[in-house]
């Protein structure tokens, strides 16, 4: 077959399937998940490697009891040629044969998004040439949308391919952040994490953003961002950030030191948070988890100065029978509601934050140990108001003079 005859087909993976011949969408099929289009698509992404036949028919039927896999696999293959045809796409094979294994018809030029995708990282890892390394990866980069097949999430040989691309793509952003911090190009660096840390926002791309966003010294943002992160982590995901994410913050609390300010302007931000937390809060000041780090560190120092008590409570969030709550919908919900009853029972003094999906840091200024009892009381009587009478929570105080000095608070 010449060139102008060959068939050419653009297949796009990444996000979902689409297929496109001559500029123009084609459909093989109204159910994007029909085994006949995953034999396609498994074999495609094999490549010039192809796939044995054993190898195919167990993927496509694992876990699949079938009288007669043999006359199972021949039937598919029968109705994805039928299916091929009733799309308007010129008579191929599309995939052939060859003594037991499967690979896509040589007279059809497949441009698959995932496979060269592949193909540009493992040229950069094989390249001497840092630039041509660097090009490779900001291909490889360009092609990843967001993960394979989402319509096949569920199925086993999508998920072991999604992973191991995923791994692919994590090496292409660190490659390229390296590359462009060197060069100090943090326009290209901050829409290379943003990118990132949309498609996969548990990874803590966001460190990425918030050290562009410093290089450009756009420290508000920079600390909008990182307060909108620990937010995701603690309320969304229930856990405490990352020793990382720590450290981001403390480079970032150095850096902004260092740098010389405005007093008015200074003055202006400081007035503006002061309005956005009256405006947000009447009650106990909530804060980010490392605020709560930086005030227990603070009103530490003070303590001996002042002669002022200081305690730090843990309150958990139990059932009626005293067990930690498995179901997250219900803990998120109890969460809230904690938060609700610790704002508005405690004075504007103290301090608290979440520090997991079950648990609260409250810092008690100017109180006993045994008035401890008595505002653990008061935030369970508000709590049980709120949620009902069956709510728990069980709390455990230390005052801070009782800790070593350099202690921190950490998970």
């Amino acid at each position: 077959m010449t060139d102008i005859n060959r068939v050419k087909l653009h297949i796009q993976l990444f996000g979902g399937l689409a297929i496109s011949y001559e500029g123009k969408s084609v459909s093989i099929g109204k159910n994007k998940t029909s085994k006949y289009i995953q034999l396609l698509e498994i074999v495609w992404l094999c490549g010039e490697d192809g796939i044995a036949r054993d190898k195919l028919v167990q993927i496509l039927y694992d876990r699949e009891e079938q009288s007669n896999l043999n006359n199972s696999f021949n039937n598919l293959i029968y109705q994805m040629h039928k299916q091929l045809k009733k799309s308007g796409l010129p008579e191929q094979e599309y995939i052939v044969n060859r003594d037991g294994i499967f690979y896509g018809d040589e007279n059809v030029d497949i441009d698959l998004d995932a496979l060269s995708f592949e193909q540009y990282v493992e040229c950069a890892r094989k390249s001497e040439d840092k630039a041509f390394a660097i090009e490779m990866y900001k291909k490889a980069f360009e092609l990843y949308r967001f993960e394979i097949l989402p319509e096949l999430s569920t199925q086993e040989w999508v998920i072991i391919k999604s992973v191991q691309l995923q791994k692919m793509y994590s090496e292409t952003v660190i490659a390229l952040g390296n590359y462009y911090a060197e060069k100090r190009d943090f326009d290209s660096m901050l829409k290379l994490y943003k990118k990132a840390a949309d498609l996969y926002p548990d990874d803590e791309w966001q460190i990425g953003v918030i050290s562009a966003l410093m290089g450009m010294e756009d420290y508000k943002e920079a600390y909008r961002v990182y307060n909108e992160t620990v937010r995701y982590y603690t309320d969304e995901l229930g856990v405490t950030p990352s020793n990382d994410l720590l450290a981001c913050y403390d480079r970032m609390s150095r850096q902004i030191t260092n740098m010389p300010s405005k007093i008015l302007q200074i003055r202006d931000d400081i007035i503006e948070r002061r309005e956005s937390l009256d405006r947000n809060d009447n009650g106990a000041y909530d804060c980010s988890y490392p605020s709560f780090i930086d005030a227990y560190h603070i009103l530490s120092r003070n303590m001996e100065r002042t002669g002022q008590s200081v305690y730090m409570m843990l309150l958990t969030i139990v059932d009626y029978e005293g067990k930690r709550i498995s179901n997250q919908s219900k803990l998120e919900i109890r969460g809230k509601l904690l938060q609700e009853a610790i704002t508005y029972t405690l004075r504007q003094g103290d301090t608290f934050c979440k520090y997991s999906s079950s648990q609260f840091l409250v810092l008690l200024i100017g109180t006993s140990k045994e008035s401890c009892k008595t505002v653990f009381r008061r935030i369970l009587n508000k709590y049980k108001l709120l949620a009902g009478p069956r709510a728990e929570i069980e709390y455990s105080v230390v005052s801070l003079a009782e800790l070593p000095e350099k202690l921190a608070v950490a998970k």
